[in-house]
Protein backbone atom coordinates (compact mmCIF):
# COMPACT_ATOMS: atom_id res chain seq x y z
CA UNK A 1 0.00 0.00 0.00
CA UNK A 2 2.83 2.10 0.80
CA UNK A 3 3.77 2.03 -3.19
CA UNK A 4 0.79 3.48 -4.06
CA UNK A 5 0.78 7.13 -5.36
CA UNK A 6 -1.48 9.25 -2.37
CA UNK A 7 -4.25 9.56 -4.71
CA UNK A 8 -4.84 6.08 -4.96
CA UNK A 9 -4.13 5.02 -1.07
CA UNK A 10 -6.42 7.66 0.09
CA UNK A 11 -9.52 6.12 -1.89
CA UNK A 12 -8.46 2.52 -1.30
CA UNK A 13 -8.13 2.96 2.79
CA UNK A 14 -11.51 4.82 2.74
CA UNK A 15 -12.88 2.11 0.65
CA UNK A 16 -11.41 -0.26 3.16
CA UNK A 17 -12.89 1.53 5.82
CA UNK A 18 -16.81 0.84 4.49
CA UNK A 19 -17.89 3.86 2.94
CA UNK A 20 -19.40 4.50 0.01
CA UNK A 21 -18.08 5.83 -3.18
CA UNK A 22 -20.31 8.82 -2.78
CA UNK A 23 -18.95 9.35 0.82
CA UNK A 24 -15.20 8.74 -0.35
CA UNK A 25 -16.15 11.86 -3.17
CA UNK A 26 -17.60 13.81 -0.56
CA UNK A 27 -14.46 13.18 1.60
CA UNK A 28 -12.01 14.07 -0.87
CA UNK A 29 -13.81 16.43 -2.56
CA UNK A 30 -13.94 14.66 -6.19
CA UNK A 31 -16.27 13.33 -8.15
CA UNK A 32 -17.69 9.59 -7.50
CA UNK A 33 -16.58 8.98 -11.13
CA UNK A 34 -13.40 9.85 -10.28
CA UNK A 35 -13.54 7.22 -7.34
CA UNK A 36 -14.72 5.05 -9.32
CA UNK A 37 -11.69 5.82 -11.39
CA UNK A 38 -8.73 5.66 -9.08
CA UNK A 39 -9.95 2.24 -7.38
CA UNK A 40 -9.73 0.65 -10.72
CA UNK A 41 -6.12 2.16 -11.11
CA UNK A 42 -5.25 0.99 -7.81
CA UNK A 43 -5.81 -2.12 -8.13
CA UNK A 44 -4.51 -2.46 -11.39
CA UNK A 45 -1.40 -0.84 -9.70
CA UNK A 46 -1.55 -3.27 -6.38
CA UNK A 47 -1.52 -6.20 -8.80
CA UNK A 48 1.19 -5.08 -11.01
CA UNK A 49 3.34 -4.58 -8.04
CA UNK A 50 2.06 -8.07 -6.39
CA UNK A 51 2.89 -9.83 -9.80
CA UNK A 52 6.31 -8.31 -9.96
CA UNK A 53 6.93 -9.31 -5.98
CA UNK A 54 5.99 -13.11 -6.94
CA UNK A 55 7.89 -13.16 -10.28
CA UNK A 56 11.11 -12.63 -8.38
CA UNK A 57 11.24 -15.43 -6.04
Amino acid sequence: MQRLGEGHRQVVLLSLEGLAHAEIAEVLGITENNVAVRLSRARRELRDLLAAEGGSQ
